[in-house]
């Protein structure tokens, strides 16, 4: 690894990451592209997405501290058989563990039944991007949502965890998708947006432990102290950046940019696909 190839591995994962692009399409393109060795450096892979990870963590603070002080007090409450989930609060925590539901079960299901392979094909990503694009045009035409987390019914998080199920198809935005599946839930842009970035951080962690524990099993670490570092740090300020940008956007109802991008990647992933380009 060189120093430039640790500033745009940190560059990708930070973008992408966040702003509704799919990281996970642009992985399979830069692979087609690129030839690049994902197995030698899933390791490395992991390490980024902790980067991406402590940039939600640092973003949303007040709502993780919130939500993990609730979690252990909920835990007390059940044990003096007084559970109380009637608070903003609790009904956060719950739309929480509710949304990270569908996509535990569709995650295992894909990896159990031998349909991860599917992550890697290229037309899907093709098709799912120009999908994504479709979405993102009509996030700025939904604008009737009213809902918080002082009166979201459950609902709507189980609606927002099917989209960010169906959004483990390469191609198709995570944030990009569950923020859709938010507002069509009828939850305002701005706690759509919240409840998309917080809601990522389950799926992030059980993603990176599976790698983990894949990249163990092989013993495929080669760590590069430096550009290990160098790339967490870029991975991180892009992704602090990524989510400030989502939050200015989704106020100015402008995300028919990411139609356009959108577009433009499917095109190319179509032309990996025919040969006429990689």
């Amino acid at each position: 690894m060189t120093f430039w190839q640790a500033i745009f591995a940190g560059v990708i994962q930070g973008i992408t990451e966040f702003l509704p692009i799919s990281s996970s399409g642009h992985l399979v393109i830069f692979h087609a592209l690129f030839g690049y060795d994902e197995e030698s450096n899933l390791a490395y892979t992991i390490f980024l997405h902790l980067a991406t990870l402590l940039a939600v963590f640092i973003m949303f603070r007040k709502d993780i501290l919130t939500l993990v002080r609730e979690f252990f007090s909920a835990i007390g409450d059940c044990f003096k058989g007084k559970p109380d989930f009637k608070t903003p609060e609790r009904r956060f925590l719950l739309m929480v563990v509710f949304g990270s539901i569908p996509a535990a079960i569709a995650g295992a299901a894909m990896v159990g039944f031998g349909f991860d392979d599917i992550l890697e094909n290229i037309f899907v990503v093709a098709v799912m991007l120009l999908f994504t694009a479709a979405l993102m045009y009509l996030v700025d035409k939904i604008n009737r949502g009213q809902y918080t987390e002082k009166d979201a019914p459950l609902k709507s998080a189980w609606i927002v965890g099917v989209a960010q199920a169906i959004a483990l198809l390469p191609g198709l935005s995570r944030s990009g998708t569950t923020i859709f599946g938010g507002l069509v839930g009828g939850l305002s842009k701005e706690f759509a947006v919240r409840f998309s970035f917080i809601l990522s951080i389950p799926i992030i962690l059980g993603a990176s432990l599976v790698q983990l524990v894949s990249v163990v099993r092989t013993g495929s670490i080669e760590i590069e102290p430096l550009y290990w570092l160098l790339g967490f740090v870029v991975a991180f300020v892009c992704g602090i950046f990524a989510i400030k940008f989502i939050k200015v956007l989704i106020k100015s109802s402008k995300f028919y940019v990411f139609t356009i991008y959108c577009i433009l990647a499917s095109a190319v992933a179509f032309l990996i696909g025919f040969g006429v380009i990689g």
